[in-house]
């Protein structure tokens, strides 16, 4: 009952010294509440990727066409960009507008507060945790109401730190049900969550602190996430094609590693922050540039980043970067300290990252060896080099007495009838024959005949494994059909 009337006292107090920050707070929530229905759709993920994909071996990363060129533009740039802002800083209007935005610092935290409460009532409205695209185990159903709890703590602010120690607990729920590699893309809600709960404090250390977390999060999850587009390309390559004016005419490759190099250098300066704020402005403007492609999408995927960016543009590096920066007064010394910086922080996270994902990759390979029904009888293939992909093509002919006789044309594949129902040797095994979708037969080699009378059939072969297990790509058989018709 006391804690009941605490809170309805502190809601009076926040509403009287704040009403126009309430009524702001207040109207978004309810405006997720009441409208987030209509955008439910395109909250998801922009690929069918999975981490069940064959993720690319370091070696296989760094032999690419553009890599290395690449990358010695991106740390060029970076390294520029470091020298560059030394330059800006000192400028008149820069100061200017450094000075307009340091009188509205205060205003950081109210920013990642509507943006933390926007995502919490996404997430529950989704049945999700953290963010739409992350659902919501069986044995932790209650984090879905407990996220709206959170939200609407976020209202008071004697109990936003409540909201963002709520904030770090979903996201450490969310290792232990999912994987720590998965969750490492989300590593910043636990930076908002810390920078959340250390607004209670009015001075310390511990206060000043929560910036750099969240600094060093939002850092870290910028450069992990660029480095899936080198470990599993064939994610953003489906994106692309599906928007390949994203790509302004450049080769796909070609513009899917510069992303990544564009991704990792923006998070990298965050993380070292030996830049201020026109390192966030740059930033920003960038996520709201993709916004035009892809509309409420990116803008709902990317909340918390926004807010965090907001964050930075108000705070400014805060008091202990500065105390990092002024340790490099020299520009040479804070260039090659980035430089250096940035091979080291590229090296250990790609190395870190490759090995994860090839780990948790011949996992799954190796569930699938003990119990292919795991994964619905399916060996999945997505992330292989095309290379490497086996394929089926059917050349169908009348035979010269009766019937047709079927050509099966391989590419990566060898049948193998002496193994059946043995262990999974890739690129081997049998194809299965349908006609108008019932199989008729399990085919040994690259002959086969078969008799059917008038009609029209469709006539489908699939690839399978010495397990008899379908050989997919994102779900699907690798397959050709026919369509004939018998006189």
């Amino acid at each position: 009952m006391y804690l009941h009337l605490q809170i309805a006292a502190s809601m009076r107090e926040f509403m009287k010294t704040n009403t126009h920050i309430y009524k702001v707070l207040l109207t978004l929530l309810f405006s997720v509440i009441f409208f987030v229905p209509n955008a439910e759709a395109h909250v998801k993920w922009f690929t069918d990727g999975s981490f069940a994909d064959r993720p690319l071996q370091l070696g296989e990363v760094m032999e690419g066409r553009f890599f290395y060129t690449l990358f010695t533009i991106c740390l060029i740039t970076v390294v520029f960009g470091v020298w560059l802002d030394s330059k800006i800083s000192k400028s008149p209007w820069y100061l200017k507008v450094d000075g307009w935005l340091e009188g509205r610092k205060n205003y950081a935290t109210i920013v990642l507060r509507v943006a933390a409460a926007m995502v919490l009532i996404l997430s529950w409205q989704s049945n999700a945790m953290i963010v739409p695209t992350i659902p919501i185990p069986k044995q932790f159903e209650w984090i879905g109401w407990f996220q709206f709890v959170l939200a609407f703590c976020l209202l008071i602010p004697r109990l936003v730190p409540i909201g963002g120690l709520g904030i770090i607990l979903i996201w450490v729920i969310g290792n232990i049900t999912l994987h720590p590699f998965h969750m490492l893309d989300y590593l910043m809600f636990a930076g908002v969550g810390f920078y959340l709960a250390s607004t209670s404090i009015k001075q310390g250390k511990f206060k000043e602190f929560g910036l750099v977390v969240l600094y060093i999060t939002v850092g870290f999850s910028l450069c992990w996430v660029a480095l899936e587009k080198f470990v599993y390309p064939n994610w953003s390559l489906f994106l692309i094609k599906e928007h390949p004016k994203l790509a302004m005419g450049l080769n796909f490759d070609f513009f899917l590693k510069s992303i990544g190099f564009v991704e990792f250098g923006l998070g990298f300066l965050l993380l070292v922050c030996l830049l201020q704020r026109p390192l966030a402005i740059i930033i920003t403007i960038v996520f709201f540039i993709t916004s035009s492609v892809f509309g409420k999408v990116e803008i709902i995927g990317h909340t918390m980043i926004h807010g965090a960016l907001i964050v930075f543009l108000l705070e400014g590096p805060g008091k202990y970067y500065l105390q990092l920066r002024d340790r490099f007064k020299n520009i040479f010394k804070r260039m090659t300290f980035t430089a250096v910086n940035f091979i080291l922080l590229f090296s250990v996270l790609a190395i870190g990252y490759s090995n994860l994902a090839q780990a948790k990759y011949d996992k799954k390979q190796e569930l699938l060896s003990k119990n292919p029904d795991n994964l619905k009888g399916q060996i999945e293939l997505a992330g292989y080099p095309k290379d490497e992909v086996p394929s089926v093509w059917m050349d169908i002919k009348p035979d010269m007495k009766e019937g047709y006789n079927i050509h099966f044309i391989t590419t990566n594949f060898k049948f193998a009838p002496e193994n059946v129902s043995t262990m999974h040797v890739m690129g081997q095994g049998t194809i299965n024959l349908y006609v108008n979708g019932e199989r008729i037969a399990r085919v040994y080699d690259e002959w086969y005949h078969v008799n059917l009378d008038p009609g029209v059939y469709e006539i489908m072969a699939t690839l399978n494994s010495n397990e008899l297990t379908e050989y997919t790509i994102r779900g699907k058989p690798i397959s050709s059909s026919e369509s004939i018709t018998v006189d």
